[in-house]
């Protein structure tokens, strides 16, 4: 087990509100690593997908399912993320995708109000929402450039139709608007090295990014070994070799 993992308090609060922010989860050594190499990476631009919102403001989205040696796996690989989801799912978890999120100054857009379940169910025909998303904060998250906002607790109204909202899938919005009635909205201000773990029927969404600062997230998604796909699709099942802690300050380029 990793020495680094979220609390029982934690666990209680993520399956009462759908969500739960681990603070300083990683250290400013190992977030300055990641910072460095996205911030310098060119191959995250030449694969990232344009994705455009409902007004026609992209933002780009680099994801991939198969973990390597690389950096960027060293997190999603790490017992310090798995461990805990296996803990919140209370039974083995297997690695589904990582992206990284960049949220451009001035021209980062908006996220629509979805449910990651809403889409992977359909898409990747998971039977059960036993799917947890891990967001790192690689640079500071703020209203002004677009953190991610969510329903408090909306996790527990279920699966929500989605439609298709610009190049996203967002959920019915009479659903939403109503949901709204219900459930607070809170602006999830994190600061590098922070992590939101999220429930796969948390409605969330994110603004544009106005300011001058970009937005910049990795996030590792996971899923029970048990809800596997039930019929093939583009989700490919890779075991998950997971590596130590210390995995990341110890990676060489």
């Amino acid at each position: 087990m990793s020495t680094i993992a979220l609390t029982t308090d934690q666990i209680n609060e993520f399956h009462e509100n759908g969500y739960v922010i681990a603070k300083n989860y990683y250290s400013n050594d190992e977030i300055s690593l990641i910072q460095n190499k996205a911030f310098n990476d060119d191959s995250l631009y030449e694969r990232a997908w344009d994705k455009k919102d409902s007004s026609g403001t992209v933002s780009k989205v680099c994801i991939w399912q198969e973990l390597d040696d690389g950096l960027y796996s060293m997190f999603s690989r790490g017992k310090r993320l798995v461990d805990s989801v296996e803990a919140i799912l209370n039974e083995e978890a297997y690695h589904t995708s990582t992206k990284i999120m960049m949220k451009e100054p001035f021209v980062g857009g908006a996220w629509e109000w979805h449910q990651d379940f809403g889409y992977w169910h359909n898409d990747n025909y998971y039977l059960y929402p036993k799917q947890i998303s891990c967001m790192i904060a690689i640079n500071k998250a703020t209203i002004e450039n677009g953190c991610l906002q969510v329903l408090k607790g909306s996790h527990h109204i279920g699966r929500l139709n989605h439609t298709k909202t610009g190049d996203q899938k967002g959920a019915e919005l009479e659903f939403v608007e109503e949901a709204l009635k219900h459930h607070e909205l809170i602006d999830v201000e994190l600061e590098p090295g922070d992590v939101l773990f999220f429930h796969a029927n948390l409605l969330h969404k994110s603004n544009q990014n106005k300011s001058s600062d970009p937005r910049w997230s990795m996030i590792c998604a996971y899923n029970a070994l048990s809800n596997q796909s039930f019929k093939e699709n583009e989700a490919i099942y890779y075991p998950l070799n997971r590596v130590e802690d210390d995995a990341i300050i110890n990676w060489k380029e």
